[in-house]
Protein backbone atom coordinates (compact mmCIF):
# COMPACT_ATOMS: atom_id res chain seq x y z
CA UNK A 1 0.00 0.00 0.00
CA UNK A 2 1.11 3.76 -1.01
CA UNK A 3 0.68 6.29 1.51
CA UNK A 4 0.26 10.05 0.15
CA UNK A 5 0.35 13.24 2.30
CA UNK A 6 -0.14 16.60 1.36
CA UNK A 7 -3.11 15.46 -1.15
CA UNK A 8 -4.71 18.40 -0.93
CA UNK A 9 -1.70 20.20 -2.06
CA UNK A 10 -0.49 20.62 -5.84
CA UNK A 11 2.31 17.97 -6.20
CA UNK A 12 0.08 15.38 -3.50
CA UNK A 13 -3.16 15.98 -5.43
CA UNK A 14 -1.17 15.55 -8.68
CA UNK A 15 0.80 12.44 -7.46
CA UNK A 16 -2.24 10.85 -6.11
CA UNK A 17 -3.93 11.51 -9.72
CA UNK A 18 -1.24 9.47 -10.93
CA UNK A 19 -1.29 6.43 -9.24
CA UNK A 20 -2.06 3.01 -11.02
CA UNK A 21 -5.43 1.80 -10.63
CA UNK A 22 -4.56 -1.61 -9.28
CA UNK A 23 -2.63 0.02 -6.89
CA UNK A 24 -3.85 0.29 -2.66
CA UNK A 25 -3.41 3.65 -2.06
CA UNK A 26 -4.61 5.58 1.32
CA UNK A 27 -4.39 9.22 1.92
CA UNK A 28 -3.18 11.10 5.00
CA UNK A 29 -5.18 14.15 5.35
CA UNK A 30 -6.28 16.71 8.97
CA UNK A 31 -9.34 17.49 6.74
CA UNK A 32 -10.35 14.53 4.49
CA UNK A 33 -13.43 16.44 3.39
CA UNK A 34 -10.81 18.36 1.38
CA UNK A 35 -8.88 15.80 -0.52
CA UNK A 36 -10.54 14.90 -4.02
CA UNK A 37 -10.50 11.56 -4.54
CA UNK A 38 -9.28 10.52 -8.43
CA UNK A 39 -11.39 6.94 -7.94
CA UNK A 40 -12.89 4.23 -6.26
CA UNK A 41 -10.75 2.26 -3.87
CA UNK A 42 -8.26 5.30 -2.45
CA UNK A 43 -9.07 4.94 1.14
CA UNK A 44 -9.29 8.60 2.86
CA UNK A 45 -8.05 8.62 6.46
CA UNK A 46 -7.98 11.23 9.14
CA UNK A 47 -4.29 12.10 10.90
CA UNK A 48 -2.53 14.51 11.87
CA UNK A 49 1.17 14.71 12.37
CA UNK A 50 1.23 16.30 15.76
CA UNK A 51 -0.69 13.18 16.80
CA UNK A 52 1.34 10.32 16.46
CA UNK A 53 -1.37 7.48 17.30
CA UNK A 54 -3.56 8.67 14.30
CA UNK A 55 -0.15 8.58 12.25
CA UNK A 56 0.51 4.78 13.80
CA UNK A 57 -3.30 4.01 11.74
CA UNK A 58 -2.68 5.56 8.98
CA UNK A 59 0.78 3.82 8.21
CA UNK A 60 -0.52 0.22 9.31
CA UNK A 61 0.14 -1.75 5.93
CA UNK A 62 1.86 0.96 4.25
CA UNK A 63 4.85 -0.13 2.38
CA UNK A 64 5.99 3.68 0.86
CA UNK A 65 4.79 6.64 2.05
CA UNK A 66 5.11 10.30 0.24
CA UNK A 67 5.95 12.87 2.61
CA UNK A 68 4.89 16.70 2.04
CA UNK A 69 5.05 19.00 5.37
CA UNK A 70 4.66 22.98 5.87
CA UNK A 71 4.86 23.64 8.98
CA UNK A 72 8.39 25.16 9.09
CA UNK A 73 10.45 24.93 11.71
CA UNK A 74 7.91 22.08 13.44
CA UNK A 75 9.02 18.62 13.83
CA UNK A 76 6.36 17.01 11.46
CA UNK A 77 9.02 14.95 9.42
CA UNK A 78 10.76 13.42 12.61
CA UNK A 79 7.63 12.40 14.28
CA UNK A 80 6.15 11.14 10.93
CA UNK A 81 9.52 9.09 10.02
CA UNK A 82 9.17 7.67 13.53
CA UNK A 83 5.66 6.15 13.02
CA UNK A 84 6.84 4.99 9.91
CA UNK A 85 10.36 3.04 10.60
CA UNK A 86 7.20 1.64 13.72
CA UNK A 87 4.79 0.93 11.34
CA UNK A 88 7.26 -1.22 8.91
CA UNK A 89 7.03 1.29 5.90
CA UNK A 90 10.09 0.55 3.76
CA UNK A 91 10.58 3.84 1.57
CA UNK A 92 9.56 7.49 1.71
CA UNK A 93 9.53 9.80 -0.77
CA UNK A 94 9.47 13.71 0.70
CA UNK A 95 8.95 16.71 -1.03
CA UNK A 96 12.05 19.05 -0.77
CA UNK A 97 13.22 21.77 -2.07
CA UNK A 98 16.65 22.10 -4.86
CA UNK A 99 18.35 25.56 -2.39
CA UNK A 100 19.10 22.97 0.39
CA UNK A 101 22.31 21.76 -2.07
CA UNK A 102 23.47 25.27 -2.04
CA UNK A 103 25.59 26.37 0.97
CA UNK A 104 24.72 30.23 0.60
CA UNK A 105 21.38 29.30 0.69
CA UNK A 106 20.36 29.95 4.83
CA UNK A 107 17.09 30.96 4.59
CA UNK A 108 14.56 29.31 7.39
CA UNK A 109 12.67 27.13 4.57
CA UNK A 110 16.21 26.13 3.53
CA UNK A 111 17.57 25.68 7.13
CA UNK A 112 14.57 23.33 8.08
CA UNK A 113 14.01 21.74 4.79
CA UNK A 114 18.01 20.43 5.21
CA UNK A 115 16.84 19.18 9.10
CA UNK A 116 13.72 17.31 7.09
CA UNK A 117 16.27 15.66 4.49
CA UNK A 118 18.44 14.91 7.44
CA UNK A 119 16.10 13.13 9.47
CA UNK A 120 14.85 11.24 6.80
CA UNK A 121 18.41 9.96 5.44
CA UNK A 122 19.69 9.40 9.31
CA UNK A 123 15.95 7.13 9.49
CA UNK A 124 17.21 4.05 8.58
CA UNK A 125 14.53 3.57 5.92
CA UNK A 126 14.88 3.91 1.76
CA UNK A 127 14.32 7.19 0.30
CA UNK A 128 13.80 9.82 -2.51
CA UNK A 129 14.25 13.19 -2.13
CA UNK A 130 12.18 15.26 -4.98
CA UNK A 131 13.90 18.72 -4.68
CA UNK A 132 12.04 21.09 -7.00
CA UNK A 133 12.81 25.20 -7.34
CA UNK A 134 10.10 27.12 -9.25
CA UNK A 135 6.79 25.35 -10.44
CA UNK A 136 5.77 26.01 -13.83
CA UNK A 137 2.54 26.87 -12.88
CA UNK A 138 3.25 29.84 -10.61
CA UNK A 139 4.80 32.03 -13.51
CA UNK A 140 1.48 33.34 -13.82
CA UNK A 141 2.13 35.19 -11.16
CA UNK A 142 5.20 37.03 -13.09
CA UNK A 143 2.37 37.86 -15.97
CA UNK A 144 1.44 41.50 -15.13
CA UNK A 145 5.04 42.84 -14.53
CA UNK A 146 6.19 40.68 -17.88
CA UNK A 147 3.26 42.85 -19.78
CA UNK A 148 3.97 46.16 -18.44
CA UNK A 149 7.42 45.99 -17.57
CA UNK A 150 9.25 43.10 -19.43
CA UNK A 151 10.29 42.36 -16.16
CA UNK A 152 10.35 38.84 -14.03
CA UNK A 153 11.32 39.91 -10.41
CA UNK A 154 12.76 37.61 -8.00
CA UNK A 155 14.94 37.58 -4.94
CA UNK A 156 17.99 36.57 -6.28
CA UNK A 157 17.78 38.12 -9.93
CA UNK A 158 20.96 36.41 -11.23
CA UNK A 159 20.69 33.12 -9.84
CA UNK A 160 19.77 30.54 -12.51
CA UNK A 161 16.42 28.92 -11.94
CA UNK A 162 14.70 26.02 -13.64
CA UNK A 163 10.84 26.38 -13.57
CA UNK A 164 9.53 22.71 -13.34
CA UNK A 165 5.12 21.67 -13.90
CA UNK A 166 4.41 20.20 -10.02
CA UNK A 167 2.43 17.31 -13.02
CA UNK A 168 6.98 16.28 -13.28
CA UNK A 169 7.71 15.93 -9.99
CA UNK A 170 4.26 14.07 -8.58
CA UNK A 171 5.64 11.44 -11.89
CA UNK A 172 9.44 11.30 -10.59
CA UNK A 173 8.43 10.49 -7.19
CA UNK A 174 9.07 6.55 -5.86
CA UNK A 175 12.53 5.68 -7.66
CA UNK A 176 15.31 4.11 -6.14
CA UNK A 177 17.59 6.33 -3.72
CA UNK A 178 20.38 8.77 -5.48
CA UNK A 179 23.67 6.80 -6.20
CA UNK A 180 26.44 7.31 -4.03
CA UNK A 181 28.89 10.55 -4.33
CA UNK A 182 32.48 9.61 -5.87
CA UNK A 183 35.16 10.35 -3.26
CA UNK A 184 36.53 13.73 -3.58
CA UNK A 185 38.71 13.95 -6.72
CA UNK A 186 36.95 11.05 -8.62
CA UNK A 187 35.31 11.23 -11.85
CA UNK A 188 31.95 10.08 -12.22
CA UNK A 189 32.78 6.70 -14.96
Amino acid sequence: MILVTGATGTVGRLTLERLPADCAVRVLARDPSRVAVPRKGVEVVRADYRDPASLGKALRGVHRALLVTSRVGGDDDVVFLRAARRAGVRRVTKLSAAAVVDVRAQDLITRWQRDCEAALTSSGLEWTLLRPRAFMSNVLSWASSVRTKSLVRGLYGHAPNACVHPRDIAEGGGGAPPPPRPPPGRQHP
